[in-house]
């Protein structure tokens, strides 16, 4: 029973914790920087491109993914401009893009990212601890295909 008890506490402490509100990549959006509750960079990843987690250290609970990356749309595309390291402090050292996108120091094209950026606006309504959850007054909802921008979607949340 003492071994169980043990194994248990091992594998809580050693998980990293998923349950805590994350702090968003930021995105330059029509000439404004604004927190995204998405992470488009996670798509990139697979067995052709696997994820250097020995240089996304996960160090704290609001940044399970290890970094910030910035992302800018330009022409209709978007670009990833800046990686920093994931910590709780608010001077994070820069990553070099070229350690994920060799040969490249940015900015980078998406052109693997087929998916939707979600853009909280206005008022917190509903502050919900666990990833992107909490509900604001409004949502920007932005599509992309291969990197390129198709849609755009403001949903209104303070009606029903």
């Amino acid at each position: 029973m003492k071994k169980v008890l043990i194994l248990i506490l091992f594998f809580l402490v050693a998980n990293k914790v998923y349950a805590t509100a994350q702090f968003g990549d930021l995105l330059v959006y029509k000439g404004e920087t604004v927190s995204i509750f998405s992470n488009p960079l996670e798509s990139y990843f697979d067995k052709k491109n696997p994820r250097p987690d020995n240089l996304f250290q996960f160090t704290c609970t609001a940044c399970w993914r290890g970094y910030i990356a910035t992302w800018k749309i330009d022409d209709n595309y978007l670009y990833l401009m800046k990686l920093v390291e994931g910590t709780c402090s608010s001077n994070a050292e820069e990553i070099q893009i070229s350690k994920v996108f060799p040969g490249s120091n940015g900015p980078v094209k998406a052109t693997w990212f087929t998916g939707t950026i979600r853009i909280p606006q206005g008022k917190e309504l509903e502050y919900i601890h666990m990833g992107y959850r909490s509900k604001y007054e409004k949502d920007l909802f932005i599509t992309f295909e291969n990197g390129k921008l198709i849609k755009e979607i403001l949903v209104d949340n303070t009606k029903k």
